[in-house]
């Protein structure tokens, strides 16, 4: 793996968030990232990956998530694939307007809503029975 790629491999449970979260941590510290995209990447992947284990698996103890993170010169790249139930969180969630309340305990309502405000560009495709949901926060460095 090149030195701007990162990937981790996790069961689906809940239990699995922290060593995740810690190690994208870790990773992202290395990198020269304003803090804010290094705080945005770490609450989108927790977001994500607590949608995909509390609604993508009924009894999946045997299937894996995979994370792919790829840093580009200006934008950092998220990738979670897994092979869970096939489900569209952008098209799920559909757009929220500005003050309106969202019902938390649907499927990637408020989830979704953060993950697109938190992030420039997100993108559901399924592919080879695996859903891959990619998104990409640019990042901006001071002049």
């Amino acid at each position: 793996m090149s030195p701007d790629t990162f990937g981790l491999t996790l069961s689906p449970r809940l239990s699995e968030l922290t060593r995740v979260c810690n190690a994208l941590d870790r990773y992202l510290r290395e990198r020269p990232l304003p803090d804010i995209v290094h705080n945005s990447l770490l609450v989108v992947t927790e977001e994500v990956l607590i949608n995909i284990v509390r609604y993508g698996y009924c009894d999946a103890a045997a299937d894996m998530i995979e994370v792919k993170v790829d840093l580009e010169n200006a934008a950092v790249h998220l990738e979670f694939i897994d092979s869970g139930k096939p489900f569209n969180p952008l098209k799920a969630a559909g757009r929220v307007a500005a003050g309106r309340l969202v019902d938390n305990r649907e499927p990637g309502r408020i989830g979704i809503h953060l993950v697109r405000e938190l992030t420039n560009y997100q993108e559901y495709t399924r592919k080879a029975d695996k859903n891959h949901f990619r998104i990409t926060k640019h990042i901006l460095r001071p002049l």
